[in-house]
């Protein structure tokens, strides 16, 4: 998304990401459903009609932010992943881990509006599930090429093992959040988990 920018009554100009951020903290902290247009232009420091034109009502401006923090985590995802195509099963367990959990430390607000809205009761579940979706795909393709170097072959599986992969990421990630943990330390006990369950694939009783 390109940062575009609009010059306020008192001459200041804000770019969209700035506003964005805004209704980012203010939808994290306030919910959905309690948070109001004047709150966001105020942490802004901006106005309610050039929010109104900026971006829309309240709903368009929550789409806005959460499609946003979407592309964003979709991207780190594409890079790490075209990094981890060659390397040994160890150090591509850690590639694939970081993005989420990255994506969670650097961008809490993000993460929660995008993964844990229901908590607050906003519920982006199709936006949700689109992301975890591609995720899934991005890793599959990632697991294919990565047989073409290392094998082994896994065959129809590999979707599956995939979206388990992605399962155990979310998991821990949501689980070290709400105890307040180390998500550095949680990415690596991910990493070690999904490295483990490779080595130990029973591939006989798994491929039709």
């Amino acid at each position: 998304m390109s940062a575009r920018t609009h010059t306020s009554l008192s001459g200041r100009r804000f770019e969209e990401d700035d506003l964005l951020d805004a209704a980012r903290a203010v939808f994290h902290v306030e919910g959905y459903a309690a948070a109001q247009i004047a709150d966001i232009a105020k942490r802004a420091g901006t106005t309610k009609p050039t929010l109104y034109a900026r971006l829309g009502n309240k709903e368009q401006i929550y789409l806005h932010v959460v499609r946003r923090e979407a592309e964003v985590f979709r991207g780190w995802v594409a890079d790490a992943y075209e990094r981890g195509s060659r390397l040994p099963l160890a150090e591509l367990a850690e590639v694939g881990m970081e993005p989420l959990f990255r994506f969670a430390a650097e961008r809490t607000e993000g993460f929660n509006l995008l993964f844990r809205g229901e908590k607050t009761g906003d519920r982006p579940a199709a936006l949700r599930q689109e992301v975890v979706n591609s995720v899934i795909e991005q890793l599959t393709s990632l697991i294919k090429r990565r047989q073409e170097a290392f094998g082994p072959d896994l065959g129809s599986v590999a979707d599956a093992l995939a979206a388990a992969c992605v399962g155990v990421a979310l998991q821990v990630c949501e689980h070290t959040i709400d105890r307040g943990g180390d998500l550095n330390a949680a990415q690596h006990l991910a990493a070690r988990f999904v490295e483990n369950a490779f080595h130990n694939l029973d591939l006989e009783t798994l491929t039709p």
